[in-house]
């Protein structure tokens, strides 16, 4: 319970202090991951300054960190190393190549999650895994810098929130923030054929699996949603 609360308190000071909550983020995600990291072959996606890549490298991991933007290794705690700049939706890597994905908060970030989802699919061998979080957007972080004002659309929220903070946003709606939500989202995991859905769960507080199998309560309580998924055999 005490390391829940802490990441909590730190999720809430984000904002001021994003490496240290990003850096704590990553290395409870891989403490977690159930299954051995010692030279597993690893797609970091999505992978920003490389919080993600360090804590797996230092797990045992052979790592390829990837983003579609070059600024994001630049980042407070980057470069990761060893980066790659590409599109999450036509990955530049040879079918069943790696061994796992992880893929922290990213899918919000494209126009085409669908596309990002069929990737990871290919990429990945048979008995290897993915681990995907995103936030949903009715989450009361779903509109990321312009959150609260997403509850009144990307457009009305964009508009509200320029009016108050003076200001653009950083991700800002239909260009590089996109809602995501967690039903139709499921949905599609679950029907695609050679992706078997091993957990589901509210990502800060996994306890609280039960939130997911709640429609409607599910887009707003979960917060940041995270799936484990195997990739079953063609």
């Amino acid at each position: 319970m005490g390391k829940r609360t802490e990441l909590v308190r730190l999720f809430l000071a984000e904002q001021r202090h994003p490496e240290t909550f990003y850096r704590r983020l990553a290395s409870d995600a891989v403490a977690r991951l159930p299954f051995s990291l010692t030279g597993a072959r690893v797609l970091d996606l999505g992978c920003g300054p490389g919080h993600y890549t360090r804590a797996l490298r230092e797990a045992g991991a052979t790592v390829v960190p990837l983003d579609i933007e070059r600024s994001e290794f630049a980042l407070p705690g980057g470069p990761p190393g060893g980066e790659v700049v590409a599109d999450g939706s036509v990955l530049p890597v040879a079918t069943a190549a790696v061994d796992g994905v992880l893929c922290s908060n990213m899918l919000e970030h494209t126009p085409d999650p669908v596309a990002v989802i069929g990737e990871l699919e290919r990429v990945v061998r048979p008995g290897g895994w993915v681990w995907l979080s995103w936030t949903n957007w009715y989450s009361p972080w779903g509109g990321h810098d312009i959150s609260p004002w997403h509850y009144l659309g990307p457009r009305l929220g964009l508009a509200a929130y320029e009016r108050t903070r003076h200001r653009r946003p950083k991700n800002e709606p239909g260009v590089s923030l996109f809602p995501v939500h967690v039903g139709p989202t499921l949905r599609h995991l679950q029907a695609r054929s050679n992706l078997r859905l091993v957990d589901a769960a509210p990502r800060y507080y996994p306890s609280q699996r039960w939130i997911l199998r709640v429609p409607g309560l599910r887009e707003v309580a979960t917060w940041n949603c995270l799936v484990l998924l195997e990739r079953t055999a063609a």
